[in-house]
């Protein structure tokens, strides 16, 4: 495989369609994004229980919490050959089961067909505009968790995998469901604790999470304008306070690094002019 995809590979992919025999579904929201080398993809079914008020998992009952234990999302390194896709799980909300992931794929404009190798599916997918340049990826520094955050243009897509051993087992629900069934529920919120967001950048400067594996997240920025700090020389991004700051490493970085700088400034907020009141 190449160290590189291709570059009509790259960028923020929405999936429009999969088939399979007898299957078809044009309803789960499926995200790809991928950079030269790295990638996140997120997959929330169209009957997830909606984003309420609140943090965290408190807000859902056990019925929901199992339909919230069918969002799949996976996270990891690409390689590309020959119009062969090859995807490396390296973190996965579900367990880790199953054949490789890989997939012959044509691309044409911003449509890419892919077909699978080892399961009998295509899925159709259209790039998002806005997306193809500068490409980034950052792994999460320290801390309990792993994580990589992939940047495309305007767009981005973060995976922090729960703290602790990834699940073992043939689905995430019916983990889930064992943990319910015993009492446990803070067992089973444990096993839905995996952070995947998407985040489109706002022209302030601001960048808000549209879809999200914590529902909750939805509608939020991804830190606090006023945390914000990225170094271009260094190749270190830092965001959010406290418990909830987190520290990004260029892992796969665009020459030159100064050209997300942009993308991680914030406009300054212009107050209005005593007329204005």
């Amino acid at each position: 495989m190449n160290r590189f995809v291709p570059p009509d590979h790259r960028g923020l992919w929405r999936r429009e369609v999969i088939t399979a025999p007898g299957f078809r579904d044009e309803t789960t929201r499926v995200l790809w994004l991928r950079t030269r080398t790295w990638y996140v993809d997120l997959r929330v079914p169209a009957d997830r229980p909606a984003a309420r008020g609140g943090d965290g998992f408190a807000a859902y009952d056990e019925a929901e919490l199992m339909a919230l234990a069918r969002i799949q999302g996976f996270a990891g390194e690409l390689a590309a050959r020959d119009g062969v896709c090859l995807w490396r799980r390296d973190l996965d909300h579900q367990p880790a089961n199953g054949p490789p992931d890989e997939a012959r794929c044509a691309v044409e404009g911003d449509l890419m067909v892919e077909d699978g190798l080892h399961a009998d599916y295509q899925e159709i997918w259209r790039r998002e505009p806005d997306s193809a340049e500068p490409l980034a990826a950052f792994r999460l520094d320290g801390g309990q968790s792993a994580g990589l955050l992939v940047v495309g243009g305007r767009r981005m897509m973060e995976f922090v995998a729960r703290p602790g051993l990834a699940p073992v087992g043939a689905a995430l629900v019916e983990l889930v469901g064992a943990e319910l069934a015993q009492g446990r529920r803070a067992a089973a919120e444990a096993l839905l604790a995996t952070r995947i967001r998407y985040a489109e950048r706002e022209a302030c400067g601001r960048w808000v999470t549209q879809l999200s594996s914590l529902p909750w997240l939805e509608g939020r920025p991804m830190w606090p304008q006023d945390t914000l700090r990225f170094d271009p020389a260094a190749g270190v991004l830092e965001g959010g306070a406290g418990e909830a700051r987190a520290v990004w490493t260029l892992t796969d970085r665009p020459d030159p690094a100064e050209s997300l700088a942009d993308l991680f400034s914030v406009l300054p907020q212009i107050a209005p002019r005593a007329d204005e009141h």
